[in-house]
């Protein structure tokens, strides 16, 4: 392998040792698994929201948003997973799929209320 494809890691953080900063050195794909498991969870909360609470725009509108952001980093991972896109371009791929699902939320929603 060259120098440039090599991922650099950090050593784990040993018994006793603190490193406020380390979130910073997080890599992408890490923040995008915890992003997704947080919106799954959501999505339960919404869903039973909404099936206690029918008809309200606004449960209607967050469980909406929070399945586009979830379909968002669905979408991301199996895209990097076929290798359609190298893992070098994830921030972008991550970007243009949230900017595509914004865009498909609007217009379903300008199409329903």
């Amino acid at each position: 392998m060259s120098d440039e494809t090599m991922v650099q890691f950090r050593a784990p953080l040993r018994r006793g040792e603190d490193d406020p900063y380390r979130w910073r050195s997080t890599l992408p794909g890490m923040w995008a698994w915890l992003w997704q498991r947080i919106s799954a969870l959501l999505i339960i909360v919404f869903f039973g929201l909404h099936l206690v609470l029918t008809y309200r725009p606004l449960i209607q509108l967050l469980l909406l948003m929070v399945v586009t952001f979830h379909a968002a980093l669905g979408l991301r991972v199996i895209l990097l997973d076929l290798g359609v896109v190298h893992v070098r371009y994830q921030r972008a791929l991550f970007g243009g799929l949230m900017t595509l699902g914004i865009i498909l939320l609007v217009l379903i929603w300008t199409s329903i209320y």
